[in-house]
């Protein structure tokens, strides 16, 4: 049946071989050149070109995307490799941390790093340096927190309320008994281990010149920090030291040449001194009478010589006749200075024995109830002075 597709133009049967696509025309092979119609491999072509053309966009979106995401993660990458690894925070539980003499920053940090403290040198080096106080880190045992930042690590170790030390005062005059008594009790050291220790003079670190039969009157008198598991030798050690340091302070070897004694001679007549004299002013005057009866080869006849021998000898000093008792230290009966110190001096005496005041003193007493001395040349003036200070009980025996 014949239809008009309209009233103007050419006319096209329905079924026909004109409704057939250019390329399916059955009078022309597939490589055959259709009139009106393009190439079939340039359609092809264009085909490509425009699904290229759509594929492009997304192709280098995604590229982006890509480079983006290597970006990021080369970027994480190296600034994992240059941070500091820290924990963060003041950390969690507590450990001890030994600061040894001569430790700096770099020498701490890796003991914190070792104990579990910080999570690396840098972080607490840096903490250190950040604080401007790195030269205010001090030698002992410090209790510190553990997976700490550098920074808590380091206010930890500034805080004197987290060292761990034992505090020890040993007053002027002790005598080597009450020292080692008193190192006993407040370390917890065996008393027979201190002692021990105290009887290894070579080991004492004392002086050269000085070679004691006893470390009586080298246990300086002073205020010590002894850190958590201290030895007895270490304890002992700590005073000897101190004494070395004084004695050197004071140039005591000179000092005591110059007045016509031993440095052991000047210790000891520092040691009656201690024993003696309740106040600085009369020192260096007991320190005259001393080398002025030494001088005139009088005994000295001082009591605080004598009560030592009777402890020395296990006797209590109140039941003995200090002119009578069998001892090397009976300063009546004996010329010349003790055998040994009869306490441990502080530096006020030890200074008054190698500078002794002026004068011709030969005798002393007590002149009044607060222990000031009086200080006499001749013994008729001192009689009397004994018999004041024996009426008002001034403590003169």
């Amino acid at each position: 049946m014949l239809r008009r597709s309209g009233s103007e133009g050419p006319t096209r049967v329905e079924g026909s071989i004109d409704e057939l696509r250019e390329d399916e025309h059955p009078l022309f092979g597939a490589d055959e050149y259709v009139p009106g119609a393009q190439p079939r491999a340039h359609r092809h072509h264009a085909k490509r070109r425009r699904r290229r053309r759509r594929v492009f966009p997304i192709l280098s979106f995604v590229l982006i995307l890509a480079l983006i995401g290597a970006s990021f993660l080369l970027v994480r990458s190296a600034a994992n490799h240059f941070r500091t690894p820290d924990y963060s925070g003041s950390g969690t539980g507590f450990t001890k941390v030994t600061i040894s003499p001569g430790d700096g920053a770099s020498d701490v940090a890796q003991s914190l790093v070792k104990a579990g403290v910080v999570e690396s040198s840098r972080s607490f080096i840096n903490a250190a340096r950040k604080s401007g106080r790195a030269g205010d880190l001090q030698p002992g045992v410090f209790k510190v927190p553990l997976h700490a930042s550098g920074a808590a690590a380091m206010a930890a170790l500034l805080d004197p309320a987290n060292k761990l030390v034992e505090q020890v005062t040993i007053p002027e005059g002790y005598t080597l008994t009450q020292v080692l008594s008193t190192l006993s009790s407040k370390t917890g050291l065996p008393l027979k281990q201190l002692q021990a220790a105290a009887a290894r003079i070579g080991n004492l670190g004392l002086p050269t010149g000085l070679q004691p039969a006893s470390a009586e009157g080298f246990l300086y008198p002073s205020t010590y920090q002894f850190n958590p598991g201290v030895t007895a030798d270490q304890a002992v050690q700590q005073l000897t030291q101190q004494f070395s340091s004084e004695y050197s302070k004071l140039g005591l070897a000179d000092a005591a040449k110059a007045v016509g004694l031993t440095s052991y001679q000047a210790v000891i007549v520092a040691s009656i001194i201690e024993g003696e004299a309740k106040f600085d002013a009369d020192r260096a005057k007991v320190a005259r009478v001393i080398l002025n009866r030494l001088a005139a080869h009088r005994p000295l006849q001082i009591d605080a010589i004598s009560v030592y021998g009777a402890r020395v000898a296990g006797l209590d000093p109140k039941q003995v006749d200090y002119a009578t008792i069998n001892s090397p230290y009976n300063s009546y009966t004996h010329p010349g200075l003790p055998p040994t110190p009869i306490d441990n001096p502080g530096a006020s005496s030890l200074q008054a024995a190698v500078q002794p005041a002026a004068g011709n003193w030969m005798f002393y007493v007590n002149g009044d109830a607060a222990g000031h001395l009086s200080f006499f040349t001749e013994e008729n003036a001192f009689l009397q002075a004994v018999a004041k200070c024996k009426a008002n009980g001034w403590g003169c025996g």
